[in-house]
């Protein structure tokens, strides 16, 4: 088993198997966002959104003080600008994402989210220096078509309009989510992966979602016990150590399988939504599924072949 060459920057070597591995658990803790959700009720997306990265800042940094050499440097010891506008992109991923799926039904929302990792993979062509080849253009495609056969399907089933204000909206949030995903990702190739950092991105992004709150949205204060406990699970899980793995999985993991396997979250989260009775089973939705990740494995051997050649 070999290992990448370069080191997390606090003399941990991590192989391209474990990096591997890493990415996949976070692809597999994002399945859930959907349904924890929908669980959390009707609490307002941005005073959700603070509530989950503070705990996700509460927990990384927990993790990392008792393993203290996967902890790092603080974050006012990396570049400041890049720590902000990773915690802007952060901010808005998970504000639009709720927001999106408050709006829309929560199946068609994780497929128009996660077209992002495609915009990955051009990226990273277009960083090594080549254009998209056919298999980029051709998953593209396939995956946009899936992501269509979703929405019209979900619209014409529940006797719903395509150009419905409020699921339009929706659909408009999910894809601003996706590209807020694709801007973090990318910020994450330019720093370290320690929990000392992430923690700071965390708390920086929560803090900014507290004032927008106070803003915008009215306080829900009274939250039962199982409301609380879905809104810590979303921070620990999906957003607290699922994105330290997933900074893990993008440095030193297989980059390609890794882009594949992120389309595999909205089948993850339409089974789960199936399996609690809060989405009904659909054939279009399981073509659409299986067009999406079609799309995706094709986008990746393309995305393979750039990086191999880089």
């Amino acid at each position: 088993m070999s290992v990448i060459a370069g080191q997390t920057g606090h003399g941990i070597e991590i192989s391209q198997l474990k990096g591997t591995l890493l990415g996949s658990m976070a692809v597999l803790m994002w399945g859930f966002l959907p349904l924890l959700r929908l669980m959390a009720g009707e609490v307002p997306p941005l005073q959700l959104t603070f509530m989950s990265l503070f705990t996700a800042a509460l927990a990384v940094l927990t993790w990392g003080k008792t393993r203290r050499k996967i902890y790092g440097k603080p974050w006012h010891d990396h570049g400041q600008r890049d720590v902000f506008l990773a915690a802007g992109f952060l901010l808005g991923a998970v504000v639009f994402y709720f927001a999106a799926l408050m709006q829309a039904p929560a199946a068609e929302v994780a497929l128009i989210t996660y077209l992002w990792p495609l915009g990955l993979a051009a990226a990273i062509c277009i960083s090594a220096g080549r254009r998209p080849g056919l298999n980029m253009w051709t998953g593209l495609l396939l995956s946009f078509s899936g992501a269509a056969l979703a929405l019209l399907s979900g619209n014409e089933g529940q006797g719903g309009s395509t150009m419905d204000p409020g699921r339009a909206a929706g659909y408009a949030l999910g894809l601003a989510s996706g590209a807020c995903w694709l801007g973090y990702s990318l910020m994450l190739g330019r720093l370290p992966t320690n929990a000392g950092l992430h923690a700071g991105i965390f708390a920086w992004a929560g803090i900014a979602a507290a004032l927008l709150h106070l803003l915008l949205e009215h306080t829900v204060l009274d939250l039962s016990f199982a409301v609380l406990l879905t809104t810590a699970c979303i921070g620990i899980g999906p957003y607290g150590l699922a994105f330290m793995a997933w900074g893990q999985g993008l440095r030193y993991g297989h980059a390609g399988l890794l882009s594949a396997l992120c389309y595999t979250v909205p089948v993850v989260a339409t089974t789960l939504l199936i399996l609690a009775g809060m989405e009904a089973w659909r054939m279009e939705l399981a073509l659409a599924a299986l067009a999406v990740t079609c799309g995706a494995w094709l986008a990746g051997r393309d995305r393979n072949k750039t990086l191999a050649e880089a």
